[in-house]
């Protein structure tokens, strides 16, 4: 009868804490930056004229990461007209800009609520110039998961990294 109460007790824990789930690396020479997302993530690429985004959504479809750079006549916009252009697609109602620096990137950043696919969304969307790119990361996720998950997204946020010396 033990045994059985243990079993289980846990087979009703929860699986690892958000902040403990593993992270694959993701080296993209394209954009030259590496970045860390959860391999159970699938990915799919979308590239338009004015610019090229790997989507990465959670198997529940309740969180996703974006990396991407404008491309054409877009690519040369100045960050804050770019995060604008950005909040302005995501549908963004109530946003925070401040300026942020990780691992030797300067980032326009936003963190407040957009509006996709009808569903309300808590977001955290970055900007920066990188070897002559515009390099945009974000993540969105539904405002419980969002947190519930918060440590887990900034971990992926937090991961882009540029590729020195390629």
């Amino acid at each position: 009868m033990y045994r059985l109460l243990l079993l289980l007790f846990v087979l009703l824990l929860p699986g690892p804490p958000a902040a403990a789930q593993e992270l694959e690396l993701v080296q993209n020479r394209a954009f030259q930056v590496t970045y860390a997302v959860p391999p159970h993530w699938p990915l799919t690429h979308q590239r338009t004229d004015s610019v090229e985004v790997l989507r990465y959504q959670s198997p529940d479809d309740d969180a996703r990461l974006w990396v991407g750079q404008l491309r054409g006549r877009h690519a040369n916009v100045p960050p804050a007209r770019a995060l604008q252009r950005l909040l302005r697609h995501l549908g963004a109602t109530r946003h925070e800009e401040h300026q942020l620096s990780s691992h030797g990137l300067d980032f326009l950043e936003s963190t407040g609520t957009c509006f996709v696919g009808g569903r309300e969304l808590r977001y955290d969307a970055r900007v920066t110039t990188y070897q002559g790119h515009m390099l945009l990361v974000y993540v969105y996720a539904t405002p419980a998961v969002f947190t519930t998950h918060a440590p887990l997204l900034h971990r992926m946020l937090d991961s882009l990294t540029p590729q020195r010396g390629k």
